[in-house]
């Protein structure tokens, strides 16, 4: 019988007990969550989001922002696994000002009986036509029906992009750099990524990432892009650490851009995912 089988027994038991059991499952998940790619983009392309410019940038590389030239909004969700209480939804904004671009990011995972929130305020700053920077601070929250000790902490996070050429560029990013706690006894992770976007001509894309978490085994990612036109895109990518595919499809539309992807966990089975981005 599949996991995914297993999950879904769930619906018929009660809600203190589906609360307990998600609790557990969100642990599994929970933690390292807080500092994952958002949109449908990236997660197409094996969560390679680190060299992308654009309002999704919120999640991925706040340096990203920097090349936004106008006010930009995006909203997205998630269906992990095919089990509704383990949607995601998230909403990205974009404000160029003097000296840089500022971001607002919410994304929020579960269901009334337990959920977990991450709001985003972040500022991207071109610092030469080459070379990017950006910062967020962050809020994070766990709730849980009926707990006592709800769990929530400041952090922040730190990216930079540099272009080694001009169809090559460096992207890093690093998530909780102070390792700040939930709580006495949670930890949340410093999670460190690094990684390349190159267009190897006018229609393919490739990604490659690698991502380092204390005190766990690395992850590696690849992505490739291909242009069937200038407004469709195919794409696809693959992680590690666990093994996960993914698929997806972009279309855009004058300043509106559509994004679709499914993710499968070799495991756990496929996530669906959607995401769409505009600018005014």
């Amino acid at each position: 019988m599949s996991t995914l089988s297993e999950f879904n027994k769930f619906n018929i038991l009660g809600p203190q007990m589906r609360s307990f059991l998600f609790s557990i499952l969100f642990a599994f998940f929970a933690i390292t969550s807080f500092a994952q790619n958002t949109d449908a983009k990236s997660n197409s392309l094996g969560s390679c989001g680190l060299t992308q410019t654009n309002v999704w940038s919120n999640f991925s590389n706040q340096a990203g922002l920097a090349e936004i030239t106008q006010f930009a909004v995006g909203v997205g969700t998630k269906n992990s696994f095919g089990i509704k209480e383990l949607s995601t939804h998230a909403a990205v904004f974009a404000l160029p000002v003097s000296g840089g671009v500022f971001g607002l990011n919410i994304a929020y995972t579960g269901f009334d009986l337990y959920n977990e929130t991450k709001i985003g305020l972040a500022f991207g700053k071109k610092l030469s036509e080459s070379f990017n920077v950006g910062v967020q601070v962050d809020y994070l929250g766990i709730y849980a029906d009926g707990s006592t000790n709800n769990k929530n902490n400041f952090t922040f996070e730190i990216g930079a992009q540099k272009k080694l050429m001009r169809d090559l560029t460096l992207g890093a990013h690093i998530f909780n750099p102070i390792s700040v706690k939930l709580n006495e006894d949670e930890v949340i992770p410093s999670i460190f990524k690094l990684g390349l976007g190159y267009n190897a001509n006018r229609k393919v894309s490739i990604f490659t990432e690698t991502e380092l978490e204390n005190g766990e085994n690395g992850m590696l990612k690849v992505g490739l892009e291909y242009k069937i036109i200038e407004q469709l895109q195919l794409r696809t990518g693959f992680s590690t650490n666990p093994s996960k595919n993914s698929f997806g499809i972009g279309y855009t539309l004058d300043n509106i851009q559509f994004d679709i992807v499914v993710n499968r966990h070799q495991l756990l089975g496929y996530s669906p995912q959607f995401s769409v981005s505009s600018t005014f």
